[in-house]
């Protein structure tokens, strides 16, 4: 199934360092070492052809990987899909179906709540349901969000014929356009608001949020967070898909009731509207992270977008998270307003 493997591999290309093809080979910064912290430009990670399949080997750290393995390594949820189109090429995919007793009838678990019949993202193509060379892939795909997330944010080419189907007469449609859809979805896989990101550089409102719950907060990430854990919390939810166990107030100053709290703001020391906000958290005894002065970029996708990745992100959000004292000493340094 070489084709197959070829085919997530193409998937994957996207979140790795310095991803290219040399022949029937792979060559990348490996996921595992790093390949290395002082030269970025440093790849010796490769997935090669061997005997129908791509073994991963890295020349750095000599760790070894079937391609199994590899893909299940670095993105379980892209391993399933491997797996089950491995299963229906060789036909022997079976459906699993439940049964309930109380109506006798057979129903589908296929579907999470938020997609299940019904649900207006139902009638919206998944960024992995597109064609390689569709625009709203080509943005993706150049924002360097992870393949996981392919499957978790849609393409919607009437952005305000779309919201009038949701919320009747929401917009007075003169001229229409198409976004990116960054639903919104609870800890109970309910879907309860979403933005729409425009493709257009140049547009007054690059991003416009719509909640089908006006008492909610505009928090994207729910779903897949875990409380026991660290939250951390970014501003945008693109942003968010790069931290583990991230949040996004999408737009908002929602209420943050988490026990451990990680506010991670944009790197804009000139925004007083930023710096604000951080000396708020701050005061309600939050931990904040307050960038390097180093740092250029402007926020966390950008970063990877720069080269770095989510590995190095990590690093420099944990040796730059400070809370109390501490944390208006590092802002007073770090603002320029």
């Amino acid at each position: 199934m070489l084709w197959i493997e070829t085919k997530y591999i193409s998937l994957l290309s996207a979140q790795f360092r310095n991803f290219k093809r040399q022949g029937k080979s792979y060559n990348f910064a490996c996921p595992y070492c790093g390949d290395s912290s002082k030269n970025k430009f440093k790849a010796r990670g490769y997935l090669y052809e061997k005997k129908g399949t791509h073994p991963y080997f890295c020349h750095n750290c000599s760790t070894s990987r079937s391609f199994d393995k590899f893909l299940n390594d670095q993105t379980p949820q892209l391993y399933k899909e491997f797996k089950l189109e491995i299963l229906k090429e060789k036909g022997n995919l079976k459906v699993k179906k439940s049964i309930d007793t109380n109506t006798s009838k057979v129903k589908s678990s296929a579907f999470p709540d938020y997609m299940k019949k019904g649900s207006p993202l139902r009638t919206l193509k998944k960024i992995s349901q597109l064609a390689w060379d569709h625009p709203a892939k080509t943005y993706v795909l150049e924002r360097k969000i992870p393949n996981t997330y392919h499957g978790k944010l849609f393409y919607c080419s009437k952005f305000y014929e779309w919201t009038n189907t949701i919320i009747p007469n929401k917009f007075k449609v003169t001229k229409d356009e198409p976004r990116l859809i960054i639903p919104f979805i609870d800890e109970n896989n309910k879907f309860f608001g979403y933005q729409g990101r425009s493709f257009n550089k140049t547009t007054a409102l690059r991003y416009i949020t719509i909640m089908l719950e006006e008492s909610r907060p505009k928090i994207f990430g729910l779903e897949d967070i875990n409380v026991d854990k660290p939250v951390y919390v970014t501003e945008g939810p693109l942003d968010s898909i790069f931290v583990d166990n991230c949040i996004a107030m999408a737009g908002s100053d929602g209420q943050i009731n988490f026990d451990d709290t990680v506010m991670v703001y944009d790197n804009e020391p000139r925004s007083i509207e930023i710096v604000k906000k951080i000396q708020k958290s701050i005061n309600k005894g939050f931990k904040v992270v307050i960038w390097p002065g180093t740092l250029e970029c402007k926020d966390i996708n950008d970063m990877i977008m720069s080269g770095l990745n989510k590995a190095d992100v990590k690093l420099i959000i944990e040796t730059n998270t400070y809370k109390g004292l501490q944390a208006n000493m590092a802002l007073t340094n770090w603002k320029k307003c």
